[in-house]
């Protein structure tokens, strides 16, 4: 009995410093001397188990229980290894007997929550929790089981009761924060992360967490601060790589993002998540070679399910081959793509197709879906509308009898300003104009917004100072510069759609300004306005909505003939109709309104447009291809999703000389 003792002693000891495959070892050499011994038994399944074969110490347990059935902790100890060996089907026989124990109850639990017995699990944790309201860990679970089950109010109860016994515990703060999430509750959900983080900063889920919120809530400089803690910490997996890569993507570096979504790839080389990401990245960038090729390697690794799927409709819809991408898109339920990106994809190819109710309906779900994001439900779709609605009301003759003449001093030439209403050719003049050796051409980036914030109200441009504005024009170039130096004698070119709302502002600073403005059918503007994924912002939040998107077309054009009533803006208005008909004879004309001379490298914008890479508009697809008139009178398939927008359009449709309705 002496050498037993000993022996166990040192396989305890052994066990207690870590060493488990010791710890096994020596308890496997007692037990051979003690074979019907339940505690020799019970500590030998335990080693045997925590030395990463549960399985293995499942049996031995099994056979120590059968030596001391009465005996609970043995019990409790059988069923986590039942559990942790894949053998949850067992906890529930094994843990019967134990009736209303504490440890037996969450056992039950997690064996249900395994087995997708969300209720169950539920029913144990409040059988828990009722019998021991004051123990916040109980509280917890019971909250966390409840969030798995969809009942969100009632799981920020529990577990906010819990977080008042227990504010110290930094693991009921994240849980916490995860059931506001689900409320759309981002602001106190960001406070219970960051109460975590401050309890346990370098927890990896808890940073993991608090990045999943931020990125969310569209900070993502601190999202990405977040994500890194958490990998340096420990959680190097699939999970973190992708949001860190979503992150930079956010930030519009879409070079660290690749470099993220292939770091997960080498973590994960059967990820088929990262792979979809990757590919995704890959197809916005006419990159098709590269998405050819990697869809083609993922397929041969063996890789398959949605995610594959959908990347192999990528590629399909670049080959043409239309049908075969729709069908395989339809069938595909990627787990790891948003379901507006999804069907947007759907309604994109049924409308080239000429489906026009599949296509109109997956656009209906991609517009319910956004509007459901925290960033869309900060927004009723109407505030851009009324703002501009302020600002037309300001522009009147009165306003503009005051107007003083300021003469800039800076050597700086003033832009030319392409414009006019998103999905109305801008990306594709602007592709065409970057052909050009004297012209540099910058796309909806800030330059017109720093102005902006550095100008008075509308109502008291007439009157600025000459120090005030060039206080305004310092604030652009400064933005422009940020964004690289502008070349010498190159002509600028700022690409902005909504230009027309800013008309006010640019002539106050620039006096002399060209303005280039995309003028497309009302309705087939605003109809590829509402097809389109846009960033939610106050203004894109309109186009969630057919008469939203309505009214803000409405809105803008009657600010932008009022700003052209009142303002000597000099303006050449290009028709993408007129466009696609005749390319050449349009853009010599916008070239001979430029003052530039014609070159033929300009009608080879295709190859401007793979050159220059990623193009940030929803016409990146486009751009590359041969100019078609699919586009032109697309409306028309639509009209009877339409009608109830066509009143506020039509006035819009006979002053621009189309054809009335």
């Amino acid at each position: 009995m002496n050498k037993l003792n000993s022996m166990m002693a040192q396989a305890t000891r052994a066990f207690q410093s870590g060493n488990y495959v010791a710890a096994r070892d020596i308890a496997t050499r007692a037990a051979k001397t003690q074979l019907n011994n339940p505690q020799v038994l019970q500590f030998l399944g335990i080693a045997q188990a925590k030395a990463g074969d549960p399985s293995e110490g499942f049996r031995t347990l099994k056979r120590a229980m059968a030596l001391a059935p009465s005996d609970p902790k043995l019990r409790l100890n059988a069923a986590r290894a039942a559990i942790d060996a894949g053998a949850h089907t067992e906890v529930g026989t094994i843990c019967y007997p134990l009736g209303n124990n504490p440890a037996a109850q969450q056992l039950l639990a997690e064996a249900a929550r395994i087995a997708g017995q969300s209720n169950v699990a539920a029913e144990h944790l409040a059988k828990l929790a009722r019998q021991n309201p004051e123990n916040a860990q109980y509280l917890n679970n019971y909250g966390n089981a409840l969030l798995d089950m969809g009942d969100v109010q009632q799981a920020v109860d529990f577990l906010t009761r819990a977080t008042v016994l227990a504010p110290g515990e930094a693991k009921i703060w994240l849980n916490h924060g995860r059931a506001l999430m689900h409320m759309q509750d981002i602001e106190n959900a960001r406070l219970s992360f960051s109460r975590a983080l401050k309890l346990a900063p370098a927890d990896p889920e808890v940073n993991l967490e608090l990045g999943k919120a931020l990125l969310r809530n569209g900070i993502y400089e601190e999202a990405l601060s977040r994500f890194a803690e958490a990998a340096r910490n420990g959680i190097q997996n699939v999970d973190v790589f992708l949001h860190i890569g979503l992150c930079f993507l956010s930030l519009e570096r879409r070079s660290d993002a690749e470099q993220a979504y292939r770091m997960a790839l080498h973590v994960d080389p059967q990820s088929t998540r990262a792979t979809l990401n990757l590919a995704v990245l890959l197809e916005q960038e006419n990159r098709i070679d590269e998405l050819e090729a990697l869809t083609m390697s993922a397929t041969d690794s063996g890789m398959s399910g949605s995610d594959i799927d959908y990347c192999r409709a990528l590629v399909l819809r670049r080959e043409g081959r239309l049908s075969e991408a729709l069908a395989l898109a339809e069938k595909a339920e990627p787990d790891s793509l948003d379901e507006v990106i999804h069907a947007q994809f759907i309604g994109q190819v049924a409308d080239r197709l000429g489906d026009s109710d599949k296509a109109f309906a997956a656009f209906r779900s991609m517009n319910a879906a956004m509007s459901q994001k925290p960033e869309a439900l900060l927004f009723d779709g109407t505030e851009h509308c009324a703002f501009i609605g302020e600002r037309t009301r300001a522009i009147t003759s009165d306003w503009f009898k005051d107007w003083t003449i300021h003469t800039a001093d800076d050597g700086q030439i003033s832009p030319v300003f392409l414009g006019g209403f998103l999905r109305s050719g801008t990306t594709l003049l602007d592709t065409v104009l970057m052909a050009h050796p004297d012209t540099h051409v910058r796309e909806e980036e800030a330059m017109l917004a720093r102005l902006e914030e550095a100008a008075p109200p509308i109502a008291d441009l007439p009157t600025l100072s000459s120090k005030r504005i060039e206080t305004m024009r310092a604030a652009y170039f400064a933005e422009l510069r940020n964004g690289g130096e502008l070349p010498r004698n190159k002509m600028l070119i700022d690409k902005y759609p909504l230009m027309p709302v800013r008309a006010a502002f640019i002539h106050r600073v620039f006096p002399d300004a060209k303005f280039l403005f995309a003028l497309r059918h009302p309705c087939d503007v605003v109809l590829s306005c509402y097809m389109q994924n846009f960033r939610v912002t106050r203004a894109m939040a309109s186009f969630l909505s057919l008469e939203n998107a309505a009214r803000l077309y409405a809105a803008t054009m009657t600010h932008w003939q009022q700003a052209r009533r009142v303002m000597p803006l000099n303006v050449h208005t290009i028709r993408y109709e007129d466009l696609v008909q005749d390319f050449e004879g349009q853009i010599r004309a916008v070239i001979e309104f430029l003052g530039l001379k014609w070159t033929d490298s300009l009608l080879d914008y295709q190859t401007t447009a793979v050159e220059r890479g990623y193009i940030r508009t929803p016409s990146y697809s486009q751009v590359t291809e041969k100019v078609y008139t699919r586009s032109s009178g697309r409306w028309l398939k639509y009209r009877a999703h339409l009608e109830p927008i066509l009143p506020i359009l039509s006035p819009w449709i006979e002053q621009f000389g189309y054809e009335p309705l």
